[in-house]
């Protein structure tokens, strides 16, 4: 409800003021969490192979990944982040009840794992503040 009055006051704000463009930003911001809040997170396969990762359909190998890093904060956060050799965006990988150590193992193998990453990147957690 306190959402719906702030949302609600600075729409108001936007179009006493005529700026119309704060009043769509604030329109689509609000779709965004309406949309958000009706459908639930699908479940995403994760799979490591001796090949690479398999991350839903998307498969990346392990030439092609250039580190790792954990952001482990249960029960807010418990994180696998890829990052690759290419202009590739990173990828986080939401690791759920899988015990990171497991997956430090078998990823150690073939990757190397950044040790001086320990904080979770900003974008991450506006995100799972907001829910999207």
């Amino acid at each position: 409800m306190v959402m719906i009055a702030a949302g609600a006051g600075l729409l108001l704000y936007a179009l006493l003021s005529a700026n119309f463009l704060f009043a769509l930003i604030i329109v689509m911001f609000a779709l965004v969490l309406y949309v958000s809040t009706i459908y639930e997170p699908k479940l995403i396969r994760f799979t490591i192979t001796e090949e690479g990762i398999g991350v839903g359909e998307s498969f990346y190998t392990f030439r092609d990944i250039e580190r790792f890093w954990f952001y482990y904060d249960p029960p807010m956060a418990r994180s696998l982040y890829l990052e690759f050799r290419s202009a590739a965006p990173r990828v986080r990988v939401d690791l759920a009840t899988q015990d990171p150590n497991i997956v430090r193992q078998l990823l150690g193998q073939f990757v190397r794992e950044d040790l001086n990453e320990v904080d979770e990147p900003l974008s991450d957690i506006i995100s799972r503040i907001l829910k999207i």
